[in-house]
């Protein structure tokens, strides 16, 4: 079974600084994988590499059996990979409800409808405070809003 997502000898650099040495992994579907170091260890210059943000030096990543160097971050976004980052970025002001329909901009009313029928069976508090501003949720249910309201949502987390 080929992996859902194959990073091979991915060298990243910021100028002279070299900040990514030639990581290696592969995450097969349902897996969860973390990444492990401390500040500076290239953790999130790999992730944003991934995610097209950064252009790697060498090496490969592929999900799904795509290459994706060299393809925009959105391109990639529509192929179903997205960056989640780590603080709770949504839109404060705005209900759960339109979160999760500004997340849905790039899918088809169906797609949306199924989405969130996803989106409330893995976080059934998220559709308990569907009406609530997001900027009065805990800090975990924003994470768990901001996992959700990016154009991703068709994310294909297979097991929660």
């Amino acid at each position: 079974m080929a992996s859902m997502l194959s990073v091979q000898d991915l060298y990243v650099s910021y100028g002279a600084i070299k900040a990514v040495l030639g990581i290696s992994f592969d995450i097969n579907e349902g897996e969860i994988v973390t990444l492990i170091g401390a500040n500076g260890a290239g953790k999130s210059t790999t992730l944003n590499t991934v995610s097209g943000l950064l252009k790697p030096e060498s090496g490969n990543v592929e999900y799904r059996g795509e290459q994706l160097v060299g393809i925009k971050p959105h391109r990639i976004v529509g192929k179903g990979l997205a960056l989640c980052p780590e603080g709770r970025r949504v839109f404060t002001e705005m209900s759960v409800a339109e979160n999760l329909e500004m997340g849905g901009y790039t899918r088809t009313d169906a797609e949306n409808v199924e989405t969130l029928k996803k989106v409330f069976e893995r976080f059934p508090r998220l559709k308990e405070r569907v009406s609530q501003v997001a900027g009065t949720l805990s800090g975990g249910e924003q994470q768990m809003l901001a996992m959700w309201s990016r154009p991703h949502v068709q994310a294909r987390p297979s097991h929660a």
